[in-house]
């Protein structure tokens, strides 16, 4: 008898992120995080910048989805994968704020996948001036 396992391929590792964020499982979203995962937030908001580690990125998501009262989503609406890892997500950021301020963006996220844990993400804003008025 034998038996197989399966390896996840790098953009079902990525689809499980999106379904772990979609579901508000931040545990189950870092258990696919390389450990010194990294996240890129391209844009000169309060968010900005990089998010170094594993912790920092969760908090990263959890301080968005905190801001918005859990109205965040994110819906991919294309994913292309390439060589070594790497997945392209096209996806449409939307949420609403306390005070009423709503957005939807179209952005990119590229993402590099190591084993079965996501190690980077970069995020690539459609509209900046719209994201950073959203979240400042």
């Amino acid at each position: 008898m034998s038996t197989t396992t399966h390896t996840a391929s790098p953009a079902e590792v990525v689809a499980s992120l999106f379904a772990a964020f979609g579901r508000g499982d931040l545990e189950a979203f870092a258990a696919g995080l390389h450990p010194e995962a990294t996240w890129n937030h391209r844009n000169p908001d309060r968010l900005g910048g990089v998010h170094r580690g594993r912790d920092a990125v969760v908090a990263f998501l959890a301080e968005s989805g905190r801001l918005t009262e859990g109205t965040l989503r994110a819906e991919p609406t294309a994913v292309l994968t390439g060589e070594a890892g790497r997945v392209a997500v096209l996806v449409t950021i939307s949420g609403t704020r306390p005070d009423g301020r709503t957005f939807e963006d179209h952005q990119v996220l590229a993402c590099v996948v190591e084993g079965e844990r996501v190690r980077t993400f970069d995020q690539y804003i459609g509209d900046p001036p719209a994201v950073t008025a959203f979240w400042d």
